[in-house]
């Protein structure tokens, strides 16, 4: 992927001189995710390694959001103020929500801790309800929509599932179906105070909508606007250069969107060159690396599907929270990917590698496997 990247790279470099200082340093923004192999290895499928990395992450991100925030500002947050925690809001904000799922899933584990061979619940429980509350305030902060709907669907669709899948074993029962409502209320309730605090930006999206006469005489300005018109430069700029792309530094609205060779009218120039991307990552990877660069794309979701499958078949029993919420997460981020674009953004990519590198660890665990993949001559 390295290879192809550079040689795309240079190929950009040769078509536009004036973007080749971009171009280079694209190849180590994009190659840089694929350091998620030294974290696999490093892992090896140990998953009480896996755990522990997760918390530090987790920690980490604690005492980021707490060293870079613009204290003065409190005054107007609690008002009502969006705000981004000084990183990308939404890209803080997804994050966040996979920190809530987490803390969802590993709650028993959370509230039982235990130091010294000794259970403390009292720790257990503190360290759970503050980072939850944590991690939902930085979700309503931030406003992000997105984010919180996602959480809320994947949420709710996987207690869905857990729910017939007991029905059709015969484990249905009253108490079972109250300890899924529990998670499911507040799930919704979590998704509901977001939408709620940004409810004037909501309004805005529909007036907006209802004014416009046609798709292409949305407002710019508005997040829903904004994102439509984006995909349709987007197409517009892969159609002109589908198989190889723009090259892997070229920003569709930063830098395409000016070349003259651009076939775009006078209003998508000027709305989307106030943007710095197109959001979304699925029409990213395209404009910029063509179908091979679609290609690698796919290859990289094949390889982590059997990574899921290893995982599958090499977990212990205690393990299944582990699997389930990195199933989960990878459903997550591939919606956060259709709606933004952080691939080559310092803190996504560090999410990218940790990700990637836990799933694919599974593939690299040494040792026995689960009795039914040994039956049917798995590896």
């Amino acid at each position: 992927a390295t290879a192809i990247t550079a040689l795309l790279a240079a190929r950009a470099a040769s078509l536009f001189p004036e973007s080749a200082a971009l171009q280079w340093h694209g190849v180590w923004l994009w190659s840089a995710p694929f350091l998620f192999i030294v974290v696999a290895h490093w892992l090896a499928g140990d998953s009480r390694l896996v755990r522990m990395m997760m918390a530090a992450a987790a920690l980490g991100l604690v005492v980021g959001v707490l060293r870079k925030s613009d204290w003065s500002l409190l005054g107007e947050i609690l008002g009502g103020l969006r705000y981004h925690f000084g990183y990308a809001a939404l890209g803080l904000a997804f994050i966040a929500s996979v920190v809530l799922l987490g803390l969802f899933l590993f709650r028993v584990e959370i509230t039982t801790i235990r130091l010294r061979g000794r259970p403390r619940p009292l720790l257990g429980w503190s360290l759970w309800v503050g980072a939850a509350l944590f991690f939902f305030a930085v979700l309503v902060v931030t406003q992000a929509r997105g984010a919180a709907v996602t959480l809320a669907l994947v949420g709710l669709g996987s207690l869905l599932y857990k729910a017939i899948a007991e029905g059709r074993a015969g484990e249905w029962s009253g108490r079972r179906a109250a300890l899924l409502a529990l998670p499911g209320l507040l799930v919704i309730t979590l998704a509901a105070t977001v939408l709620w605090s940004s409810r004037d930006r909501f309004a805005y999206d529909v007036a907006s909508i209802d004014a416009a006469t046609s798709l292409e005489n949305l407002s710019y300005q508005t997040p829903v606007g904004a994102r439509i018109n984006l995909y349709r430069v987007g197409l517009d700029l892969f159609f002109e250069r589908p198989l190889l792309g723009w090259g892997p530094g070229s920003s569709s609205t930063e830098f395409l969107v000016d070349l003259p060779a651009v076939r775009l009218s006078e209003r998508d120039r000027e709305g989307a060159r106030i943007y710095s991307h197109l959001h979304s990552s699925w029409l990213e990877i395209p404009v910029r690396f063509g179908l091979a660069g679609a290609a690698i794309a796919l290859a990289v979701l094949v390889v982590m599907t059997l990574a899921y499958r290893d995982l599958r078949a090499r977990v212990l029993a205690d393990q299944g929270r582990l699997q389930h919420f990195l199933v989960l997460t990878g459903v997550m981020t591939l919606i956060f990917c259709a709606y933004d674009f952080r691939l080559i953004n310092t803190e996504f990519r560090f999410f990218l590698i940790l990700y990637l590198g836990i799933l694919y660890s599974f593939r690299l665990r040494p040792g026995p496997i689960a009795a039914h993949s040994t039956k049917n001559g798995s590896h």
